[in-house]
């Protein structure tokens, strides 16, 4: 670039010389104007300015040290070079005062001036370089302020700012928080799916910078404080009041109003935490540590609502006994009783959010129910190696989880199978049961002494479970069947032989002709005698 020049002296020869024995372009400069007097130099100057002024001492009006102290004054990036024909003592010690670059003492010839000028134009590359840097760095500094605004308040959140600086920093990052109490509240999106699905090739980041921008115009041209976005993409939001009553009234309308217009414009569901009110600045990462515990109850308590603070409070502190709970749970999968396992770990998972269990405690303790239920079931190995798969991906999924109650519902989607299993090896075992005593009553229907403690010394079965097992796969009692093999054997001797209604009833297992008789009676319509004429007589 040219630098802009003045010559002043009020010798016309002398600036006719200098004027024309310097080769000012080549050199990277502008002569701008010759004056004859200071008065007539600060005119120019004060229209336009230039980079370096060349001026003698002595003239009228205006000397050349007075010319100096008005350049400093007013135009500091301004270089003076004065050249005098008197070296005295004086005048330098003056115009170092006024930073004068160069005094050079008359005659001087054209190769000093322009060895002092090739100095200043060295000076003047060094200040316009600096100047130059400094103006990228303001405009640097400008375009990154929302970035450096946000670092300073993630900072401030974090406790890191000095008290005695706070003032300071904010004045220079335009971070306006007039009040003397503080609160903070942490707001997020709970599915940005209905707002990216709209539009193809649109990412999360959108959703979250769209949740932000709406906070931010809503919370911040109301005064009502300022709005930012973390790290992790979550929409911060520090108000400021006056007193206690009037922020917290303020905080609920505002959340109310943020999430109710995101939901209109970008319809997500959101949730927010909020934390408790301070009256300090530096203490506002307090209120911030509360507001994040706040809403990670989201997890145990749901969300699309506002989680306050107080909710971090509870009275009951007391350990979790997970092996109460995995007894229950096992009982009701024994039984087969899929209502009773859902309801249990329904209670189990409110006794979670009851004590304000962290997630990954609640992790821990689901882990454990459901190994308890795991290796208490006595599954085959077979089954077994099922239901591991099962739990192998449902542990994949565990911090994967965003609410506990879908955890919970994966936990009683494991159980209930482990039901199954055990179910259909119960109705297995069951059928395989039934039959022996199937055959069992084929090969003893004869004897008097069969009955159903026999059968079931003969199983190795209790009666009472015999008698439900029996009756589940057949749909008759052991004794209903049993008669019914004796009721058909008779009727084939009645037809077939001649054998009288005793003889067929002791062959058959009745020890009491009387009461075979009433017993096939019963079951046929007839007496053996009726039923033996009429198909005899055939």
């Amino acid at each position: 670039m040219r630098y802009k020049v003045l010559l002043v002296d009020d010798e016309v020869l002398i600036r006719e010389a200098i004027r024309e024995n310097i080769h000012w372009e080549e050199m990277g400069f502008e002569l701008i104007a010759s004056c004859e007097n200071g008065k007539e130099a600060m005119e120019v100057i004060r229209k336009n300015p230039p980079d370096l002024v060349l001026t003698d001492i002595y003239m009228p009006y205006v000397d050349g040290i007075e010319l100096a102290r008005y350049i400093h004054e007013n135009c500091p990036d301004t270089r003076t070079i004065i050249i005098s024909g008197y070296d005295e003592f004086e005048y330098a010690k003056q115009a170092v005062r006024y930073q004068v670059m160069e005094y050079i003492v008359k005659p001087v010839t054209p190769a000093e001036l322009t060895e002092v000028l090739e100095k200043a134009k060295a000076s003047l590359d060094e200040v316009h370089e600096k100047n130059e840097t400094l103006k990228k760095l303001k405009g640097a500094y400008q375009s990154n302020r929302p970035f450096l605004r946000s670092r300073f308040l993630n900072s401030l959140l974090r406790g890191d700012e000095r008290p005695e600086y706070l003032e300071e920093k904010m004045k220079e990052l335009e971070i306006s928080l007039p009040g003397t109490v503080f609160n903070t509240a942490v707001l997020e999106g709970d599915d940005l799916s209905p707002f990216v699905d709209q539009y193809p090739g649109v990412r999360d980041e959108l959703a979250l910078f769209s949740i932000c921008n709406i906070a931010q115009e809503l919370i911040e041209q109301k005064k009502l404080g300022v709005v930012f976005q973390n790290m992790d993409g979550k929409t911060i939001m520090i108000f400021c009041g006056n007193s206690r009553e009037e922020l917290e009234k303020c905080m609920k309308e505002s959340l109310q109003e943020v999430r109710e217009t995101i939901q209109r414009l970008l319809l997500i569901e959101t949730t927010a935490g909020t934390g408790e009110a301070v009256e300090e600045l530096s203490r506002l990462y307090q209120s911030y540590e509360k507001a994040r515990g706040a809403l990670e109850l989201k997890w145990l308590l749901g969300g699309s609502q506002v989680l306050r603070a107080s909710l971090l409070k509870t009275e009951n502190s007391a350990p979790v006994d997970v092996s109460h709970w995995a007894v229950r749970v096992l009982q009701h999968v024994k039984e087969g009783d899929r209502a009773g396992i859902e309801q249990t770990i329904q209670d189990f998972a409110q006794e979670l959010r009851e004590v304000r269990c962290s997630q990954n405690r609640a992790i821990i303790y689901m882990q454990n129910l459901l190994l308890a239920v795991i290796n208490a079931a006595n599954l085959t190995e077979e089954q077994a190696s099922q239901v591991l798969k099962e739990e192998k991906e449902l542990m994949n999924r565990l911090y994967n989880y965003e609410r506990l109650r879908d955890m919970a519902a994966d936990v009683i989607s494991i159980c209930r199978s482990i039901s199954e299993l055990l179910g259909e090896r119960r109705d297995s075992y069951g059928k395989k049961q039934a039959i022996r005593a199937l055959e069992y009553i084929d090969q003893n229907y004869m004897n008097t002494d069969v009955s159903l403690n026999s059968v079931c010394s003969y199983l190795a079965m209790s009666t009472s479970y015999f008698s439900t097992l029996f009756k589940t796969h057949t749909g008759e009692t052991f004794i209903e069947a049993l008669t019914k093999k004796r009721m058909e054997k008779a009727r084939e001797l009645l037809e077939n032989t001649s054998k009288r209604a005793y003889e067929v009833a002791e062959e058959v297992g009745f020890s009491d002709p009387h009461y075979f008789s009433v017993a096939f009676k019963k079951a046929t319509g007839k007496t053996p005698t009726e039923y033996a004429r009429e198909k005899r007589s055939r």
